[in-house]
């Protein structure tokens, strides 16, 4: 299985891959606490809803070559280090520089040092070091463990993505002293101590420019209470989408951080440094096309609810037929729309694309085999998500039975859900045109 470099991240740890036919699953090297999460999460739907769809874990292997083992033995290992692409390289000395064609993986490069080298070689091979790995520090992730994930930003044609870390404190009770020091300290000196919650970077999509603005983590940590609204969320809504799209867009959040809020009060759960992704589709066009297809489900469910309730009018048999095509129906409703790819949509091609349920209108498959086995598994269609927002990250979060919700969260999601609704109140009156 291929694997690419997640290329649209906003916050959070470097080294996040995707797969898959359209990249739509995120594989994210991760802690065992955040495996455990995402596995009891499983035993609590109202939350699970909130967050991205959990595949699974994915182990990377990496085998040497026979020589390269025998010289591993023979010598001290260096310390551990971890690849940009997020991937832990076991500790490994040599006196060969590994080739990519000698790699057991593509996914992790062997830095290897010959000490008879001459200064100068030893110091490029220093460089390349420096430019594709980083040290390996505390709490950094475990060598080879990945969670499987729902990529979020799948489905987006240009997505303006905004990572909120939710809470008041930012680390768990397992971290060292010096560490817990460290993070209530940027909790102190931030908007995380005082509201809860800290942009920790975000990036922003112009259409007139067709180019991305990208604020990073330390444009957040500049903030403050006094100027988040006007300097932080109301750059982030500043996509060129025009009053009316964004008004809908503000809107929706409105009413999804207050069916979360009322979830997450009910949860008893200790959330560190988790965050809230969350996503709205920056290109107008495409902007329209998601609109346009939500309109269509919601009229399609409508018609197959209409002929479901005729049919239990109708004889049995007549009702066992009709039933059963209103439930084919209903069956290919069932994955939201946050559930398929968004694709570059083309003036004259986007309603070919809709009708002929192809993506991108690319990929033009004759072979007969093949379409009867796209038919046995439902037509691939065209879908293009509006907006999104989820729970992530949860590598120091944890469910706590017995000692309630987490007030620090809560009061993030309440004044997240209060600057929204300042921000329609000032920016977005119905009039507005």
């Amino acid at each position: 299985m291929k694997l690419n470099i997640l290329d649209n991240q906003v916050g959070g740890h470097e080294g996040v891959l995707s797969m898959g036919k359209d990249n739509e699953v995120v594989v994210k090297p991760s802690l065992p606490q955040e495996i455990v999460f995402y596995e009891k999460a499983l035993l609590h739907p109202e939350l699970r809803a909130w967050m991205p769809a959990f595949y699974g874990t994915l182990t990377m292997a990496h085998k040497l070559p026979p020589l390269l083992q025998q010289q591993q033995q023979q010598q001290q290992p260096v310390k551990t280090v971890k690849a940009i692409n997020g991937v832990a390289l076991t500790s490994i000395t040599t006196s060969t520089l590994v080739s990519s064609e000698q790699q057991p993986s593509p996914l992790a490069t062997s830095f290897l040092y010959h000490h008879k080298q001459q200064q100068q070689q030893q110091q490029q091979q220093q460089q390349q070091q420096q430019q594709l790995l980083v040290q390996e520090e505390e709490g950094h992730i475990k060598e080879d463990e990945c969670l499987c994930l729902e990529n979020l930003s799948h489905g987006f044609y240009k997505p303006c993505i905004l990572d909120l870390k939710l809470g008041v404190q930012l680390f768990d009770e397992s971290a060292s002293e010096d560490k817990k020091k460290r993070l209530a300290a940027v909790a102190a000196n931030t908007t995380s101590g005082e509201l809860g919650i800290r942009l920790t970077g975000f990036r922003v999509y112009n259409s007139e420019v067709d180019e991305f603005i990208i604020y990073s983590k330390d444009f957040g940590k500049g903030l403050r209470a006094d100027n988040i609204l006007n300097d932080g969320f109301r750059m982030f809504f500043a996509a060129k989408l025009g009053p009316k799209r964004m008004r809908l867009i503000i809107e929706r959040f409105v009413t999804d951080l207050g069916d979360f809020l009322a979830v997450i009060e009910t949860q008893e759960l200790r959330l560190r440094s988790s965050s809230l992704l969350i996503l709205y589709e920056g290109d107008p066009m495409a902007f329209d096309q998601g609109l346009l297809l939500e309109q269509e489900k919601i009229a399609e469910a409508v018609r197959a609810e209409k002929m479901a309730t005729k049919a239990t009018a109708t004889s049995s048999s007549t009702t066992t037929t009709t039933t059963s095509s209103s439930s084919t129906i209903i069956t290919q409703l069932k994955p939201s729309l946050t559930s398929s790819g968004g694709h570059s949509p083309n003036d004259q091609d986007s309603k070919s694309m809709m009708d002929s349920g192809e993506k991108g209108g690319n990929e033009n498959t004759s072979d007969d085999d093949e379409e009867a086995e796209d038919e046995d598994e439902g037509e691939d269609e065209y879908t293009q998500k509006i907006m999104d927002m989820r729970l992530i990250d949860f590598g120091r979060s944890a469910w706590t039975p017995g000692q309630g919700p987490d007030e620090g969260v809560i009061l993030g999601v309440r004044n997240t859900l209060s600057f929204f609704k300042k921000l329609l109140e000032l920016d977005y009156q119905e009039e507005d045109e």
